[in-house]
């Protein structure tokens, strides 16, 4: 009589790979880094956020489809805003928005992995709700948007002639560069 064993997603493994699932010593060297990483794979498949993002973005009316990558913020709201930020954040995140062991980086892959997918309202609302975190909520919502402004011109999005507004953040998309894209 044949034993099965059923993977979670419905495939039924019998033979060698079924002792080796019984007996991992017995697994090729690289089948663990194999299966982790389709795992990994796997999981990333569901909770990557630029897919939620495309799903957003078919969802959402036309003007929410604005991005960081239209000059959402003018550069005297980024000047006020790294001033700011030297005051109120490099204490934590560095001078170079670099973070450490924990606090988060503000800028490149890091920034965008934890934001990528979300809006600068949700971003603004985070920041202004838990930051600084001696005393969350302190700063003027004038404040944290200049600091916004800094963070996106430390992450090279461009700047534009308008600064940010408080009633437009939940419009803005924190996306990945469209020239890269293409």
């Amino acid at each position: 009589m044949r034993r099965w064993i059923w993977l979670p997603f419905g495939a039924p493994v019998t033979g060698q790979f079924r002792r080796s699932l019984l007996h991992p010593v017995r697994l090729h060297p690289g089948s663990f880094q194999f299966v982790f990483g389709l795992w990994v794979a796997g999981v990333m498949t569901f909770v990557h956020p630029p897919i939620a993002s495309a799903a957003y973005a078919q969802e959402t009316p036309a003007e929410a489809q604005r991005t960081v990558w239209d000059g959402v913020y003018n550069e005297a709201q980024a000047e006020r805003g790294g001033v700011l930020y030297t005051s109120s954040c490099s204490g934590c995140h560095a001078a170079d928005l670099r973070g450490d062991n924990t606090s988060p980086s503000l800028v490149g892959m890091s920034f965008t992995f934890l934001w990528g997918g979300s809006t600068l309202g949700a971003l603004f609302e985070r920041i202004q709700e838990q930051m600084p975190p001696d005393r969350p909520g302190t700063l003027s919502a004038q404040t944290y948007r200049d600091i916004l402004a800094f963070v996106l011109r430390a992450n090279s999005y461009p700047s534009g002639a308008q600064e940010l507004e408080t009633d437009r953040l939940d419009q803005i998309l924190i996306a990945t560069n469209p020239d890269t894209q293409r």
